[in-house]
């Protein structure tokens, strides 16, 4: 869809024909699949590098990751208790994922694969795929069901439709379309922000948009925590953590 705003290059722009057709869609709709894998395998490639000789003294990017991973030990826990800690791995990867695809953006010839709806739809799905998943596993279908249509049982007739349209619909669209909505925000505002830099002498750009980068830096973090952060509060909620609180 044409939005009117013209798109900063990537480098895939200097050594590929983005209109030619792969598979039935173009390269350029290609484009955030490409990202997301190139994502993918430098997180991986970066994770295998620095933890394959972990020391007892950790070295600076050592003590930085785990200070990353006590964070978000932290954060599953302090939402899930101690089952969180099942979920840790998940939850933390999904986090650092999405992360990295917010800000890569902010890269010049890079572009977030956050910014388009197909990517934030399919990490919605997989979230409440697994959501569905443990709900079953952990309360069983008929334990699960009797989740879904709330207390006193006699509001069941109205509660049980009013929590699957929150659980199939609402819940899915508003967290997809909050991340894509954002990201798609910050990356549209840093395009115009770009097409207003002067240039001094004619050939030398003035960076204008550089403040606009620093807010998009927050912002792209803000989002990824926010996913994670409700990613664990669905969980949490499916598997019935807050009514054994109760």
């Amino acid at each position: 869809m044409e939005t009117g705003i013209k798109e900063l290059p990537t480098f895939l722009d200097l050594f590929l024909d983005m209109h030619r057709h792969f598979l039935g869609l173009t390269l350029h709709q290609w484009l955030p699949v490409m990202m997301s894998m190139l994502i993918i395998v430098s997180l991986v490639s970066f994770c295998h590098l620095y933890t394959r000789r972990l020391e007892r003294v950790p070295g600076s990017v050592q003590a930085l990751l785990e200070l990353v991973v006590e964070f978000l030990d932290g954060l599953v826990k302090a939402n899930m208790g101690k089952v969180g800690a099942a979920f840790v791995p998940f939850i933390g990867t999904l986090f650092i994922y999405i992360w990295v695809m917010n800000i890569i953006g902010q890269v010049p010839l890079f572009r977030s694969p956050t910014a388009n709806y197909n990517t934030t739809l399919a990490l919605t799905l997989f979230v409440f795929l697994l959501t569905h998943y443990y709900g079953l596993k952990h309360n069983g279908p008929l334990g699960y069901l009797k989740h879904l249509m709330g207390q006193p049982r006699w509001m069941a007739p109205l509660m049980f439709p009013l929590h699957l349209v929150q659980e199939l619909i609402s819940r899915p669209l508003s967290l997809s379309m909050r991340l894509f909505g954002n990201l798609t925000g910050e990356d549209t505002i840093l395009t115009i922000f770009v097409g207003f830099s002067p240039f001094l002498l004619g050939f030398i750009p003035i960076p204008v948009q550089l403040p606009m980068v620093a807010l998009d830096l927050l912002c792209a973090t803000l989002q990824a925590a926010i996913f994670a952060i409700l990613a664990t509060v669905y969980i949490s909620s499916a598997i019935g953590i807050e009514e054994e609180k109760h």
